[in-house]
């Protein structure tokens, strides 16, 4: 059997290396996902907030929007009528890992909270959504990305 000579062993780890980093990138989903996930956020949360008697039915949407997103992102026909491939599965992550990921939101609920709460700050529930969305839309894939990555060292 021949040894690879340096270069060759160099290009395979390289190789390797970049396969890795598209199945991470792949199991982050594409921009606009983020950004329609974070007006999601802020609709929902500035709607319960602004519209108290209809909060029985306001989740009805956001739900099977959430459940029509989550199958035609991961299966092989929603993928192929989006004309993206299909989203790598995050179930191999483990537990704390995948606890990490929604640390930042639940954060920024008990922050949002308290101040509501020391300063009585009016319409808590838009402040919510404004700081969720915007955590989502543009912080929400790097902070995946790193999560991802971080993992991938263990």
């Amino acid at each position: 059997m021949n040894e690879p000579t340096p270069a060759e062993a160099a290009a395979a780890l390289r190789a390797v290396h970049e396969g890795k980093e598209q199945v991470i990138k792949s199991a982050s989903g594409s921009r606009w996902m983020w950004i329609i996930s974070g007006l999601v956020a802020f609709l929902y949360s500035a709607a319960n907030d602004l519209f108290p008697a209809e909060r029985g039915w306001l989740g009805l949407p956001v739900v099977a929007m959430c459940l029509v997103l989550a199958l035609s992102l991961r299966t092989r026909v929603g993928g192929t009528l989006l004309g993206r491939p299909v989203m790598v599965s995050s179930r191999n992550l483990p537990l704390t890992w995948r606890l990490l990921r929604m640390a930042p939101i639940f954060g920024i609920a008990i922050a949002v909270a308290l101040i509501i709460q020391l300063f009585h700050v009016p319409h808590g529930g838009i402040y919510y959504g404004a700081l969720a969305g915007l955590y989502i839309i543009f912080l929400g894939p790097r902070f995946q990305l790193w999560v991802l990555r971080r993992q991938n060292r263990d």
